[in-house]
């Protein structure tokens, strides 16, 4: 198929004037923690490239002309950098998915108390003149006291989504928050899923890592009708010591969700790695990786973490599909409160379970 890339200022296509400098375009799209990015490589030997202006707004579409070409994103340019180095002089431009709102990193102060995760972060979202869309799951949680204290619309929305166990992630004229490792969007859907097989894969590198593993993760609450500190401990699904976290919170509710929220975040440090496959546009960073045909310790299900597209003049047009093993833990069941009880939930925390996955 021919690939198709067309990066558009206003009504402008600029790669019809770059196309005889281009060297290399680079596309990353990351599940959360960090925004999307777009990075051209540009051959500016004669320094006939003119110097971005910061914040330009580009459109990037990204496709196959056979089958559609899509948009990826919109970027604002936040830098450049020039230079030399055993090859022709360049320059690189970087761009960083666009907020269309200058509100959204401003500070601000707000409370709220009963409230849900989803009231709270609607607020937060039309403050930064956004609209919001999120996991109805993770809309339905209830919060007593929520505090928004000189703190960008954000950096608010990441902390307060991390501690329900979610990713918030800005793009366009929307804030979307996912549930961290469930491989769906923010719709509560599940994404399309990634299916990597050994034939036709370009190349893979995976690496497991026992030492982080933890059986449980336990969290403290203050308990307003006895008076007194209690505790409640989370299942990983894995075997090794109890992992507790530090600050206690309000209630037994926020204390679950704590713990359960950190314990998919310890299995997917238990193993990652990546893969290099043929670029598909409708892929999506958080999706679930499918793999078979590798062998032991490969094949099974990964959660993609960020998937990094790029374009070079003569080369086939490859995605680097950085994964995570997956957020579930083994034989864990709901439940658990009060100090030393236990709940849990999911499948096999760490590397994925062998055998071949369609």
């Amino acid at each position: 198929m021919t690939p198709v890339l067309k990066i558009m200022k206003g009504s402008v296509n600029l790669m019809e004037g770059m196309l005889p400098y281009f060297i290399s375009a680079t596309y990353t799209d990351n599940a959360g923690d960090e925004d999307d990015e777009f990075e051209i490589e540009l051959d500016d030997s004669w320094r006939q490239i003119p110097i971005p202006e910061e914040d330009d707004l580009l459109i990037v579409f990204a496709g196959y002309k056979e089958t559609g070409i899509p948009m990826i994103g919109a970027f604002k340019v936040n830098g450049w950098e020039t230079g030399c180095e055993q090859g022709p002089e360049t320059i690189k431009i970087t761009a960083r998915a666009a907020s269309m709102s200058g509100e959204f990193k401003a500070g601000g102060m707000k409370h709220w108390h009963d409230s849900t995760l989803g009231q709270i972060l609607e607020d937060t979202a039309k403050a930064a003149k956004l609209s919001l869309v999120i996991d109805p799951e993770l809309a339905k949680v209830k919060l007593p006291y929520a505090l928004r204290w000189e703190a960008s619309p954000i950096d608010f929305a990441n902390r307060i989504a991390a501690e329900a166990g979610g990713i918030a992630k800005p793009g366009g004229q929307k804030l979307a928050v996912t549930k961290r490792g469930s491989g769906k969007g923010a719709d509560g859907g599940e994404l399309p899923p990634i299916k990597i097989m050994r034939i036709g894969c370009s190349g893979w590198r995976i690496k497991g890592e026992p030492r982080p593993r933890h059986g449980k993760v336990e969290a403290s609450y203050h308990d307003p009708k006895s008076g007194k500190r209690k505790s409640i401990r989370y299942s990983t699904g894995s075997k090794g010591p109890t992992h507790t976290l530090l600050h206690p919170r309000a209630s037994e509710d926020e204390a679950k969700r704590a713990a359960e929220a950190h314990s998919r975040k310890l299995n997917m440090l238990t193993g990652g790695g990546h893969f290099i496959w043929p670029y598909d546009p409708t892929w999506s960073a958080g999706a679930k990786v499918i793999a078979s045909d590798f062998g032991d310790g490969i094949d099974g299900t990964w959660l993609s973490e960020s998937i990094a597209t790029t374009w070079a003049k003569g080369q086939p047009v490859l995605s680097t599909i950085t994964v995570k093993a997956p957020a579930e833990g083994k034989e864990s069941s709901s439940g658990g409160g009060g100090s030393g009880s236990s709940g849990s939930s999911g499948g096999e925390a760490g590397v994925p379970s062998t055998g071949n996955v369609g």
